[in-house]
Formats: C-alpha cells, structure tokens, sequence
C-alpha cells in the first residue's frame, strides 16, 4: 500500500476521448493537521489557564461581599494575570486560525479530487464563509459537511463515520461565540463587586467552553484528515497498476 501523506497525485486517465474537467492534485493535510493538534491542544491550556484566572477574580470578588478584606495587591495580581491571559489567548487564536482556514481549504479542494462537482460550495468559500457575518454562524457548517460527505468512503461500511463529531465541534464553537460576547460585555460593563463577580462568572463559563470546543475542533480536524488520507489510499491503489503474481 503506497503512503499518501508525503505524495500528491491526480484522478485516472480520461477513458473517453476527450479531455476530462481538471481536478486539482491530492496533497495531503497531515502536516497542518499536526500542526493544528499542537496549536489546539495549546489553546486548550491557555483557555483552562485563564478560567482559573477568572475563578481568582470571582473568589476575591465573593470575599469582599461577604465582608472580607482583600488587598489592593491582590486585586491588581488578579487583574495582570487575567491581562496575561488574554493576550496569551489573542496571540493562540490568531496562529491557529490561520492555520485551521489553510488546513479546511486544503480538505476542500481534495474533495473535488474525490468526487468533482459534488460540493454546492465552491472551495473559495473554505475561506471566504469564515468573514461574512451572520452567515458565518451557519456557512463553514455546510462546507464542512460537503467535504465531510465527498471524503466518506461510502463503498466500505466500516468507513461510513457519523457526522456527530462534526455536529458537536460546530455547535460549541458557535455556543463559545455567543457566550464570549455576552461575557465580554457584562465584563466591561461591570460596575460594582457584584456585578464583577457575575462578569467573572461568565468568563470563567466562556473560557471553560472555548477549551472544550478547541478539544472537538481537534477530533475533528484530526477524524476528517484521517477519513481523507484513507479515500486517497483507496483511490491511488485503483489509479496504479497492480503487480502481477
């Protein structure tokens, strides 16, 4: 069995007598893919490093409402180190980011080596459908289960994954979204101890879910190239010449 993960290679020779559409090469996504399990896994750190940061924030917040004393150093402490951690969670996100769009327009454009037309969304939307707003929520979605679709081997019943893994992966990042902005805001908006401590809450809760959702956008990214790369393997032993006993 010839190795894809290293080899990039092209659909069969045309049976007819005319030229056949062009398809793009297979290239392989191991290697983003591996770089993505580093760079998730790392996000899932630095978000569950900044929930315990949050969790210090709402202690202290909960002392000094039930009458305690805390320091101002303290609560300067508390602040830096949630500062720290937002900038550690910016700089993770724009790297992985990157990243993940190279990585998902990769596994688009093998779709089409795979089963050409058979995607409604053409593979510029890999990229594009991640900065239209609003239809962000839902647009990433339906190219993922185009691709999800094309790289099933349908012809092998132990190859047929259930798409809940993909499923769940798009229901937290959406649900991280959403809670991040509501946390944000009451956190910039808190004006009291209370109110503080309810902030601190939420962005404990918002940070807690971005690391889980990180967790399932890993199984996922690591499930669809694994789902690619033996489509490919299928194919390419199709393509070449057997050898003869």
């Amino acid at each position: 069995m010839s190795d894809t993960s290293q080899n990039t290679f092209g659909p069969p020779p045309a049976v007819t007598g005319h030229l056949p559409p062009y398809v793009a090469p297979f290239r392989s996504p191991r290697g983003l893919a591996t770089a993505l399990t580093a760079l998730f896994s790392l996000t899932v750190g630095v978000d569950l490093l900044a929930a315990a940061f949050d969790a210090n924030v709402w202690r202290l917040m909960d002392e000094m409402l039930g009458g305690g004393s805390v320091e101002d150093a303290d609560l300067t402490r508390a602040d830096a180190l949630q500062a720290v951690a937002g900038v550690l969670q910016v700089a993770v996100l724009v790297a992985t980011s990157v990243v993940f769009v190279i990585w998902f327009y990769r596994v688009r454009r093998n779709a089409d080596f795979f089963a050409l037309d058979s995607c409604e969304m053409k593979s510029g939307w890999a990229i594009g459908a991640w900065f239209v707003p609003i239809a962000n929520l839902w647009l990433p979605r339906k190219v993922a289960g185009e691709v999800w679709d094309a790289s099933t081997d349908w012809d092998s019943e132990a190859r047929r994954p259930s798409p809940t893994l993909m499923n769940v992966w798009w229901a937290l990042f959406v649900a991280t979204w959403l809670v991040g902005r509501v946390a944000t805001s009451a956190y910039e908006d808190a004006a009291g101890v209370e109110e503080m401590k309810r902030a601190a809450g939420m962005m404990m809760l918002s940070d807690t879910l971005d690391a889980v959702a990180a967790l399932f956008a890993l199984l996922f990214v690591r499930k669809l190239t694994r789902m690619q790369l033996d489509k490919a393997t299928a194919r390419q032993e199709q393509i070449l010449p057997q050898p003869q006993p």
